[in-house]
């Protein structure tokens, strides 16, 4: 840690203003509190709480229910949310990736403006905000009428009748929310902004530059372990009824019939967010208590300046050009990062990877309910170690390997190439599905026995009189080994009885593989019962062990992406790289990754519910055609990214460490030509000022030479 070196301040120690230490060197604390306005909102009881380590327990709080909510809850909830609102795949990821639309709109205004004010307070007002989303989130089950479940029992229309009324279609009344939830995410991506940004800012500002990245890993490792704890939460809040909050409604009845494993049960998908609004409401109240600093901060940012760090403040304060030419900074800027061909595929390459994330994120849950026919609850344990052990392991992996590997940039890309190709590998697990079981009218024609039918065509001779409806989705299992749509499309009649929630239905008319042919009569009828064909589900531990894998693969690239972006830009463009990469995953990564990937799964839908003429909500998918389709798509991102880091080794050029020199003072080098200077910093020449400092091409002066981490001397850009 650095320390000043000017007069008796050279006796100055971080001893002097935190609380804690020798009473002689608190003298300093009430000056700088002044100075700081260090005093909590709350008055004097809240001053025990005035110190780094309760603000990121505050954060670690914040993290963990903003994780849940974003990432785990709705996540878990996209199911149950298309079947109650008959919603497509590629509608429900609209709700998904409006979270990020809206911080990518909000960013910038909010670091900008953020960073001038009281940023806690701004933190605060982001947590409010947050639970406002999760509120929002619940109001489409507050003002929609209870669930309409049709029942079979004294229900005429859902068996074979000659006397059944036409057919009527569905209506789409619920489609109306999706707007709602998309408002709900855009809203929460708002809200977690200042923690993101501010938040770390905060915590860097007022925390020991020993304890920053300690803290800042806790902070991160919270958030992780609460999107775990969303899935999993989010899961058994699913095995309750939706409407189990309304008087009207008897709760009793439905769960007698239905169980969670029923196609037509809705889980209470809404309970997850009232636990997550009142946990942002709780941990506003303490952060809208700080000041803008800490007691300590003016110290802590005082012993870390470097030379190079006050030259920057100098220029700064002696530029004295109109704001007009100082905005023109910010394009030439851009125009630097945008001319820089290894920054441009790096963020190309690291887009593609979040594609994956984000879409797997949204729609492994689902993908796990439809193979292996899993309760929600089920799907969202799962998916919470999977996101807990491959999302943070990758992260922690990718910088392990760099540090142990002593890895340059070739190396780094090197290893994100490795990591795409065994990722590639790895997708060959989307082929592991529980044994297809056919499915009248949708793999197995009505008209001739194994013969393969048109999509959705579930009209057959066996059930000509039966005047069939495609009101209520109730799966049926014929003693033939064929799964029907309904009783009333096996052709049986209201003859059943009831065993607890599985009902065996008799005279199925349908129900016989050597009957597909044949007309109702009294010698062709047996039995089927409630429920899909079982199939055998042997190998879904090895798919559960390869979407971890893949998890694991993908995000060890995110460190060893950042890493080479930071090193193949000048030092003073760092900061707005590492932004507009942020803004960039979003754009082409977290933002249309889930709707892509909601309309991959869409395509291997093979029956749809039918919304007078329009197309609701998936009511069966074709197991064989979502594995090759996820199996394709998961392909071409993989190699897109591999492809984008052979590109970046080939435009990497190293540094020209022969002619490589520090600069101990810029005065040293005045009346030396730019040779003797040398390189620095991945090839960015450097060249003398009229002042006699050492200059960049883009007008960056070059001074404070230094030892970077690795022990390799190197000159610091500004």
């Amino acid at each position: 840690m650095l320390h000043y070196s000017h007069g008796d301040d050279s006796k100055m120690s971080t001893s002097r203003i935190h609380p804690g230490y020798p009473e002689e060197n608190k003298k300093s604390i009430p000056e700088e509190e002044e100075d700081s306005k260090l005093v909590c909102t709350y008055g004097k009881w809240g001053r025990f709480f005035l110190n780094v380590k309760w603000f990121v327990l505050w954060l670690c709080i914040f993290g963990f229910v903003e994780g849940a909510a974003v990432n785990g809850v709705v996540n878990i909830a996209l199911t149950t949310l298309e079947r109650q609102y008959k919603l497509p795949s590629s509608q429900s990821a609209l709700i998904v990736s409006s979270t990020d639309i809206g911080a990518v709109l909000f960013v910038l205004v909010v670091s900008y403006l953020g960073a001038k004010g009281n940023r806690p307070k701004w933190i605060a007002t982001g947590s409010f905000l947050m639970a406002v989303g999760s509120f929002i989130f619940t109001i489409p089950h507050v003002a929609s009428d209870p669930y309409e479940y049709v029942s079979t029992s004294g229900n005429t229309s859902h068996v074979c009748s000659s006397s059944n009324s036409d057919p009527e279609c569905l209506t789409q009344s619920g489609s109306s929310y999706l707007y709602v939830f998309m408002l709900a995410q855009f809203v929460h991506g708002i809200g977690f902004t200042p923690m993101f940004t501010l938040g770390t800012a905060y915590v860097d500002d007022n925390a020991p530059s020993t304890s920053t990245a300690l803290y800042l890993g806790l902070i991160y490792a919270i958030t992780a372990l609460g999107v775990a704890a969303g899935y999993m939460g989010g899961g058994l809040f699913l095995n309750l009824w939706v409407d189990v909050d309304k008087s009207e409604v008897d709760v009793a009845k439905i769960t007698q019939e239905l169980t969670p494993m029923d196609p037509a049960w809705v889980g209470a998908w809404w309970m997850g967010f009232v636990v997550t609004a009142i946990g942002f409401l709780l941990v506003t109240f303490p952060l809208f208590g700080y000041p803008t600093n800490l007691p300590g901060t003016k110290h802590i940012r005082e012993e870390r300046k470097t030379e190079a760090d006050r030259e920057r403040e100098e220029r700064k304060n002696n530029d004295k050009r109109p704001l007009k030419e100082k905005l023109l900074d910010f394009p030439k800027a851009l125009l630097v990062l945008v001319k820089n061909p290894m920054y441009v595929v790096l963020n190309f390459g690291g887009a593609a990877e979040t594609i994956i994330i984000a879409g797997l994120a949204a729609f492994a849950p689902k993908v796990l309910e439809e193979k292996f026919n899993m309760l929600p609850s089920e799907s969202g344990l799962i998916m919470g170690g999977v996101t807990l052990a491959g999302g943070a392991g990758g992260m922690v992996l990718g910088g392990v390997l760099i540090k142990c590997l002593k890895l340059g940039i070739r190396g780094m890309m090197r290893l994100c190439l490795l990591m795409s190709f065994v990722g590639l590998l790895v997708g060959a697990g989307f082929f592991i599905n529980c044994e297809e079981t056919n499915f009248a009218g949708i793999n197995l024609s009505y008209t001739k026995t194994g013969s393969q039918g048109s999509s959705g065509n579930l009209a057959g001779v066996c059930i000509s009189d039966c005047r069939c409806n495609m009101k209520q989705y109730d799966p049926v299992c014929g003693s033939d080994g064929v799964t029907y749509f309904s009783p009333c499309h096996a052709g049986c009649s209201d003859n059943y009885t009831s065993d607890g929630t599985v009902k065996t239905f008799h005279d199925c008319s349908c129900a016989n593989a050597n009957l597909f042919n044949a007309t109702s009569s009294a010698a062709n009828k047996t039995v089927a019962t409630s429920g899909a064909c079982a199939s055998s589900c042997n190998l879904v531990f090895l798919f559960i062990v390869l979407l971890f894998l893949g998890m694991l693969c993908t995000l060890t690239t995110v460190t060893p992406v950042s890493m080479a972006i930071l090193r193949c830009v000048p030092d003073e463009h760092r900061a707005l790289a590492l932004g507009m990469q942020w803004v960039i995953l979003r754009l082409l990564g977290t933002i249309p990754g889930p709707v892509l990937t909601g309309y991959v799964i869409d395509t291997a839908c093979g029956l749809w519910q039918d919304l007078c003429g329009a197309r609701g909500s998936c009511e069966v998918y074709d197991r064989y055609e979502m594995s090759w389709r996820l199996f394709t798509w998961w392909c071409c991102v993989k190699v897109f990214s591999g492809s984008m880091y052979i590109l970046a080794m080939i435009f990497w050029k190293e540094p020209a460490k022969s002619n490589e020199k520090v600069v101990s003072d810029a005065s040293d080098i005045k009346g030396r030509s730019p040779t003797d200077v040398g390189v620095v910093n991945n090839g960015f020449h450097s060249q003398e000022n009229g002042n006699g400092r050492l200059q960049s091409p883009n007008n960056s002066i070059v001074a404070n030479g230094r030892k970077d981490r690795d022990g390799v001397a190197e000159s610091t850009y500004m």
